[in-house]
């Protein structure tokens, strides 16, 4: 009797030996969340966790979408470290986000796992979760300040009076700038001031280079271009001969103008065509010449005294 009492108490020990020698290598599957009540945006840290006290593989839910039921992933990590007792623990967390009010579900995820010397993998769903996200906006409170967008403005709701005015201070500040601008312009210069300054320049380059031919050239295209500006004739474009003929019967110029012209043109061309060389008195003589015919023409036309 008392062997056949040992020899039942011997296959309890041995039977429970084996169901917690089987229960020991079981893995065990957590999940959790470090708050179950938000406000629509915060974060929350959803972690999922496989603890063992053997080494394993584990295989993760994966996320393509970036998007864990109606919750968005903001961030992610994996870990492995060892509990106080020496078990293995392999997690994987994710920082969430939801973006609408109410009550949202984590949904369950597979997670296969496996020893290390192992070829099956093992299958095992995680739990759901439920989160209550809120609205940052105080429920008993009415919102004031947030108006709906105005509509077209029409025809007769626009302020003409201030409209007109606007206009108005907008023209004459615009004519403000336009007279400002035209006083701060030089004057116009007449054709006598032209070819004066003209003169005095060609003067100035003559003591500067001794260029006696290039002198006469330019002081002869000064007289021409100052009656072309004042006579409205082409008299750059002609020759000596044919401008002096087109003033015959010209009433433009005087008598003695015609003649001085004719004088002040004829000496010009000796020394650009014939190779003339004159002298100083001559030099000095062509350029008054110039200067009285441009002075006494101008006075003529306007009716003023030299």
């Amino acid at each position: 009797m008392r062997i056949f009492l040992f020899m039942i108490i011997g296959l309890f020990l041995s039977s429970a030996s084996i169901g917690m020698a089987a229960e020991k290598y079981e893995p065990v599957v957590r999940t959790s969340i470090d708050k179950n009540s938000v406000f629509i945006g915060d974060r929350i840290r959803y972690a999922i966790e496989i603890s063992s006290e053997e080494d394993l593989d584990v295989e993760f839910s994966k996320f393509p979408e970036n998007k864990i039921g109606d919750f968005e992933i903001k961030d992610s990590g994996k870990r492995t470290a060892r509990s106080l007792f020496g078990k293995r623990v392999f997690s994987n967390w994710h920082a969430i986000s939801a973006y609408s009010t109410g009550e949202h579900k984590i949904p369950s995820f597979e997670i296969r796992y496996r020893q290390k010397s192992g070829k099956d993998w093992v299958v095992k769903k995680t739990g759901e979760l439920k989160v209550m996200v809120k609205s940052v906006m105080p429920s008993k409170e009415k919102v004031s300040d947030i108006k709906d967008i105005k509509g077209p403005i029409y025809f007769y709701e626009i302020n003409w009076i201030l409209m007109s005015g606007i206009i108005a201070l907008l023209g004459f500040f615009i004519l403000a700038i336009i007279i400002y601008k035209r006083r701060r312009m030089a004057p116009l210069k007449l054709p006598h001031e032209i070819a004066l300054e003209e003169l005095e320049a060609i003067r100035a380059l003559l003591s500067r280079t001794g260029a006696v031919k290039e002198y006469y050239i330019k002081i002869s295209d000064c007289v021409r271009h100052y009656i072309e500006r004042r006579f409205i004739l082409k008299a750059p474009e002609m020759t000596t001969e044919e401008f002096l003929n087109s003033l015959k019967d010209s009433t433009l110029l005087a008598v003695g103008q015609k003649s001085t012209l004719r004088e002040f043109l004829v000496a010009c061309d000796l020394v650009k065509f014939a190779k003339y060389a004159p002298s100083n008195a001559e030099i000095d003589s062509v350029f008054a010449a110039a200067k009285n015919f441009i002075c006494q023409s101008n006075a003529i036309a306007y009716g003023t005294s030299l």
